[in-house]
């Protein structure tokens, strides 16, 4: 899993990583994957999720986002 930080700092598998060296991380690390789990925090621009996206896009690797829905119970 590759999070993204609301300050954009970038975290695969919670140990920080440069976003020069995440797709060659990723291989390294996890030998034969093939996709990537990305998600970012709701308050993150979208710039730094476009080039975490576009870099390992460009690593042949497939991208798959996750998403948390809003917990609205609270609000009641």
């Amino acid at each position: 899993v590759v999070s993204i930080a609301r300050d954009g700092k970038l975290f695969l598998n919670e140990r920080p990583v440069n976003i020069n060296q995440i797709a060659s991380e990723v291989t390294r690390r996890f030998k034969g994957s093939k996709s990537v789990y990305v998600r970012a925090d709701r308050a993150t621009t979208f710039d730094p999720i476009a080039q975490v996206i576009s870099t390992l896009n460009e690593a042949k690797l497939q991208i798959r986002l996750v998403a948390k829905p809003e917990d609205t119970s609270s609000r009641r």
